[in-house]
């Protein structure tokens, strides 16, 4: 779990009653899962919001949210190619924010880091956070996890192993409220 606001914003720079737009990209299911429990808990606070798979979203309609949230996958330390593209093709809303999912139990804080930087620096959108959540290896073969594994030290694999069988299951009950929270300190 990893939540991070960007310079602690004061109440006054929070959203409230806007038009929201989740958007994700999700290989295998972990990163819809936090966008559509985001959504939920946005709804339940009254807001406007639309959760869509990136590969579906009119890039051109972006600038008409108030709030854009981009979740996405991490496989090799990299987005998918449907939140990137969104990145890095479209003009952003004021307001943006990022999450993601990964089988790592640490940050990723590149993936969305180059993106964050560029928006910052252009000054069109002001970036809200973004959150890190695990989720379970899904996606991941056994051929492609022995490759991955197979240069390890045993004691390296025997962590690894240990690993996998820990996150099955994630994101679970815990990950999805915490993205809740994530969610709402977006707009309070």
């Amino acid at each position: 779990y990893y939540l991070e606001k960007k310079n602690s914003q004061k109440l006054e720079n929070k959203v409230k009653n806007v038009k929201i737009l989740i958007t994700y990209h999700s290989d295998t299911g972990n990163t819809e899962k936090v966008g559509k429990a985001m959504k939920e808990v946005l709804d339940e606070e009254g807001q406007d919001v639309t959760a869509i798979h990136a590969k579906d979203v009119d890039a051109s309609s972006l600038k008409s949210y108030d709030l854009v949230v981009i979740g996405s996958s991490i496989l090799g330390s990299q987005l998918g190619k449907h939140a990137k593209a969104l990145l890095t093709k479209v003009e952003l809303p004021p307001k943006i924010a990022f999450f993601y999912t990964c089988q790592q139990d640490r940050a990723y804080p590149k993936a969305f880091g180059r993106a964050a930087k560029k928006i910052e620096k252009e000054g069109t959108s002001k970036v809200m956070g973004e959150f890190h959540c695990i989720g379970d290896a899904l996606g991941m073969s056994d051929a492609l996890r022995e490759k991955m594994m197979g240069a390890m030290s045993p004691e390296q694999r025997s962590e690894m192993e240990k690993h996998f069988k820990e996150i099955i299951g994630r994101p679970n009950a815990e990950d999805l409220a915490k993205a809740k929270e994530f969610a709402k300190s977006l707009i309070k």
